[in-house]
């Protein structure tokens, strides 16, 4: 049985979830947003999946199928997708052993009789499956286990994507390496033209971006971002310059108004900075 999809088959998954919502009314923007609430995603992994970049795994397009209760077979393969009763039927559940719990897929079976020794068993706890070994004594209610799934976290996906964009190189490579450090995944643009040029392919989580480039300020780059895939991207400002009335206090805050931004004076407090980030898009 299928666990997870292969290139080409997240590719067809992703189509099949994009014609889903499509049916139920979810609106092409909306859909990135609609499939991170669901699988409790950051905007980019969300973005990644409904491009078939990522791949799928049967809990996940089950959850999908779920949310809009129609049948997970709609969304994969018709061979592949054929169920096997030998092999029970994939759940998200728990694998307990002592005091470790530990995330994983389960291939459930049916109850199990009075006298049966499998190796593992199951049972539904406070609505979720969990699995411990069979220790003698048969609990109630007590399903079979056919096969138990553990899949290691992607740490390069699983974290939100950042944006660091100052021309000081000092400054970018500082704060990327201090996001990295402390739950994200960091990307640093030295320039307002290659920041653009990454936005047109790239969705980010989350931007944090210089006011002055030169002569330029970052006004365009801001509205690029508001224009962007990921419209509600949180974006800080930083700037150095008030004090030295280089950067335009009313710019600023026509700024902040207009595509509701945050603005860190230089040199940002980066525990605040990030703290802040993690409120907005940090699950527990």
């Amino acid at each position: 049985m299928v666990t997870e999809t292969s290139s080409s088959e997240s590719l067809a998954v992703a189509e099949r979830v994009r014609e889903l919502m499509s049916r139920h009314g979810i609106g092409k923007r909306q859909q990135t947003a609609e499939l991170c609430r669901i699988l409790d995603l950051s905007f980019s992994q969300g973005h990644r999946k409904l491009r078939g970049n990522s791949p799928w795994t049967i809990a996940q397009i089950r959850r999908v199928a779920d949310a809009f209760d129609e049948p997970a077979l709609k969304l994969f393969d018709a061979i592949n997708a054929r169920p096997d009763d030998t092999e029970g039927v994939p759940h998200d559940a728990v694998l307990k052993l002592g005091s470790v719990e530990i995330p994983c897929t389960a291939w459930i079976g049916n109850a199990l009789e009075p006298g049966t020794r499998p190796d593992f068993i199951t049972q539904k706890v406070n609505g979720r499956w969990v699995v411990t070994r069979h220790e003698g004594v048969l609990l109630q209610e007590a399903c079979d286990v056919h096969k138990i799934e553990i899949l290691p976290r992607r740490a390069d996906t699983d974290k939100p994507i950042i944006a660091v964009v100052d021309d000081d190189h000092a400054s970018a490579d500082n704060l990327h390496d201090y996001l990295e450090m402390t739950g994200f995944t960091a990307m640093a643009f030295y320039g307002l033209d290659a920041f653009l040029d990454a936005l047109q392919s790239q969705v980010f989580d989350a931007v944090v971006i210089d006011w002055l480039f030169g002569v330029h300020t970052s006004a365009d780059a801001i509205k690029a971002v508001r224009e962007s895939d990921n419209p509600d991207a949180p974006v800080f400002v930083l700037t150095g310059e008030l004090m030295t009335g280089k950067a335009s206090e009313s710019e600023i805050s026509q700024i902040i108004r207009d595509y509701n931004v945050t603005c860190f004076e230089k040199p940002a407090r980066l525990g605040i900075l990030v703290a802040d980030l993690s409120k907005r898009l940090l699950r527990a």
